[in-house]
């Protein structure tokens, strides 16, 4: 672009110009399909599994997850088995195709499963660096998106795309920023910013493996910066196209 202006005539440069916006809302659109693309190339596959989340200062949290599309909406299953402490919290979240995604919670003291809402979307997951919201989808139309540069991770040459909410009010982050690999179309970083545009906290992908022919992150971490912390997930075991049935994904299974 540099050489295009510096050589081209006063009528080249005009018509440059006008061209900006164009080029400017064309780049945007690139940048939303792209992420379009990302989240559409998420597994739809069936699956259970078995986590590791290891929140800074505080022993393992072991859990089950269980994930299935039910009714178009992809729908996880998870419940703590250790330690004794926290054995038996359960949470189901809804992510929807359209509309806000739903959080539930059920402790074992409690007899009913709560939706989770509001400001305790913004509290970490079991004391770890990962807050309760970072753990479902946002909205794909919500935000408007923007390249900002390129990034080399896990030796992959990602594409870094710029996602502003259209509307802040009730948003935790100010914006994110997102690496994706276009090839494999694999989300491999976030940068979170809070309100006023300071960096809050970044989530990596650490090691990525093929399992079964679906591409499957084995090891995350989350980084809260302010407070130099971090937490990792981890997923030891996967099993793909396993048979669950419809009912474990309702709040009245939390309740069993």
């Amino acid at each position: 672009m540099g050489k295009r202006f510096l050589n081209g005539t006063a009528a080249a440069l005009a018509a440059l110009l006008a061209l900006a916006p164009a080029a400017a809302h064309a780049a945007g659109d690139e940048a939303g399909t792209l992420v379009r693309k990302a989240m559409e190339a998420l597994p739809k596959n069936t699956f259970e599994a078995k986590l590791k989340l290891s929140p800074p200062n505080q022993p393992p949290r072991n859990l089950t997850l269980e994930h299935k599309v039910v009714g178009g909406a992809r729908a996880s299953y998870l419940e703590v088995t250790a330690p004794d402490a926290l054995s038996g919290i359960r949470f189901l979240f809804l992510e929807h195709p359209t509309g806000q995604p739903e959080q539930y919670i059920k402790v074992a003291a409690a007899r009913n499963a709560v939706q989770v809402k509001d400001q305790v979307r913004k509290q970490p997951f079991l004391e770890s660096d990962f807050y309760v919201s970072d753990l479902v989808e946002p909205q794909v139309d919500a935000y408007e998106y923007t390249f900002v540069g390129e990034e080399e991770l896990l030796g992959r040459k990602t594409r870094l795309v710029q996602s502003v909410p259209k509307d802040s009010a009730n948003e935790i982050y100010g914006k994110t920023v997102i690496a994706i690999d276009p090839q494999d179309l694999l989300i491999l970083k976030r940068s979170f910013y809070d309100l006023k545009g300071n960096l809050l906290k970044v989530w990596t992908i650490d090691e990525v493996e093929k399992v079964d022919g679906v591409w499957t992150f084995r090891k995350q971490t989350m980084t809260t910066v302010p407070a130099k912390t971090s937490s990792t997930l981890e997923t030891p075991e996967v099993k793909y196209d396993v048979e669950l049935k419809d009912s474990v994904f309702t709040p009245e299974h939390l309740r069993r």
